[in-house]
């Protein structure tokens, strides 16, 4: 890449007093993914070589957090200042040549194509340093972009340090910085801590790049909802809803209609195929696959799981880290827990559980039975309240169910236990041994009738 490859340093070692959290701030989730995982990703959209994290506060957890990503932990022991924080990585980037992209950890909004676009000025215009800025609304909070009478910025001044006149002005520094990393790190260290906080801000490396010679360009973002940052719950909660509604009219560009986006709650990393249709308060959980011309009815909830083609999910369903093949029929109100897998063309039907099991081809179960650690065929019948029972108090075990067999209504197998293909099980039969296939297992007590039983046990009077 032009100017060498890209190194990112992410500034996650604030404390976040402000979340009133015992969770590290930027381990708070937004849309199904923690807000340091955000701009680590965008780390990856934009090819960088090498991404660091400068950690402070809360960097045990920040460390388990990342342990499977490739990335490099640095710490800054004491909270001085976000240029001090940088500056924590120039060990670590001794021998990096490239440029180096600075982030606040703290930002989930940004869009990969607006740092590009800030990566691509500070290429064109050959800037010693080139920062994100956009205009805001309501500035207030944020460091104000001060220029001169010819357009030119002069420096960053945070909200503590305005003036009036400056506190008026709306263009806002968004936190991302790129220079190389030798230009980076010769200012960070001459940033100094003269102002309200006495710390060490990296805003001042406008001011400082000028005054060194190297010039200085910005970038605008599109949107300057982008430049949300997180330090309350009502930030976090503000950054979730933008978020979603971002990914909502992604999907509705791809095909897929929402009833209603306001109440359709579609986490990051979803894939969903064209022609499907999310009803309203849907909830949609990071990992989860559906494919085209699938109908999710109200108040289902999906989660890691992955749907095929053409597959009507009823309303009040609840799926966790299941399969679920195409042209299938769910719910209303079923639950399909860890390891459920029902292959193409199965019918659950209303509160039905199913946990850890596959049901084959064209089975059916329409109504109020659990199914748990059962290897069910194609085309079986399971009646209403039959149960797997998969569970002695000590350990689980597991059911088998042979192709085209009829569990009857209200029948207990009890595990292990295999019911051969095309057996029938009698209704309200506790099954505790194979059943051979093509056979009929009654397995309950017999039926007795007392003739007179009311008159001799109450008599001519009225009872109860």
């Amino acid at each position: 890449m032009a100017r060498g490859d890209l190194a990112l340093v992410l500034l996650a070692a604030g404390k976040g007093t402000r979340m009133r959290s015992r969770l590290p701030k930027v381990l708070h989730p937004v849309c199904g993914r923690p807000i340091l995982m955000h701009a680590l990703e965008l780390g990856r959209e934009l090819g960088a070589a090498r991404r660091i994290v400068v950690t402070g506060s809360g960097a045990d957890e920040v460390r388990e957090a990342v342990a499977k990503q490739d990335v490099e932990l640095v710490l800054q022991r004491e909270q001085l200042g976000t240029a001090h924080a940088a500056l924590q990585a120039r060990t670590a980037l001794a021998d990096h040549d490239g440029p180096v992209l600075v982030m606040n950890g703290d930002h989930p909004l940004y869009r990969a194509r607006t740092l590009a676009a800030l990566r691509k000025t500070w290429e064109s215009r050959k800037a010693g340093l080139a920062i994100l800025v956009t205009e805001m609304p309501d500035p207030t909070g944020y460091g104000r972009v001060i220029r001169d009478a010819s357009g030119r910025v002069t420096r960053v001044v945070e909200q503590n340090d305005c003036s009036e006149a400056q506190r008026s002005v709306r263009e806002v520094n968004l936190g991302a910085y790129l220079a190389d990393a030798r230009t980076l790190f010769e200012l960070l260290a001459r940033v100094g801590n003269q102002n309200a906080k006495s710390e060490f801000y990296i805003t001042d490396l406008v001011e400082l790049a000028i005054a060194s010679g190297h010039p200085v360009e910005t970038c605008a973002a599109e949107d300057w909802r982008e430049s949300l940052g997180i330090n309350t719950r009502k930030e976090l909660a503000r950054a979730e809803s933008l978020l979603r509604e971002r990914i909502a009219e992604q999907l509705m560009l791809d095909g897929v209609t929402l009833a209603d986006p306001a109440t359709t709650y579609v986490e990051v990393d979803v894939r969903i195929g064209e022609d499907t249709v999310l009803g309203a308060n849907v909830t949609i959980r990071a990992g989860t696959r559906i494919g085209s011309g699938c109908r999710i009815d109200p108040g289902v909830v999906i989660e890691a799981s992955a749907i095929g083609d053409f597959v009507h999910v009823k309303p009040g369903c609840f799926f966790e880290r299941s399969k679920v093949g195409d042209r299938c029929e769910v719910g209303p109100n079923a639950h399909l827990r860890p390891g459920a897998d029902l292959r193409e063309d199965v019918r659950v039907g209303n509160y039905v559980e199913i946990k850890n099991s596959v049901l084959g081809p064209g089975t059916k179960a329409d109504h109020l039975s659990y199914i748990g650690d059962a290897d069910v065929g194609a085309g079986v019948t399971i009646g209403c309240g039959a149960i797997t029972v998969n569970y002695d108090g000590a350990k689980k075990t597991r059911t088998t169910i042979g192709d085209r067999a009829f569990i009857g209504c209200n029948s207990n197998l009890i595990a292990p236990v295999s019911i051969e293909a095309e057996a029938y099980v009698a209704a309200g039969s506790t099954i505790t041994k194979p059943v051979p296939g093509g056979s009929l297992a009654v397995a309950r007590a017999q039926q007795r009738v007392i003739e007179g039983w009311r008159k001799k046990r109450f008599g001519d009077g009225e009872h109860g």
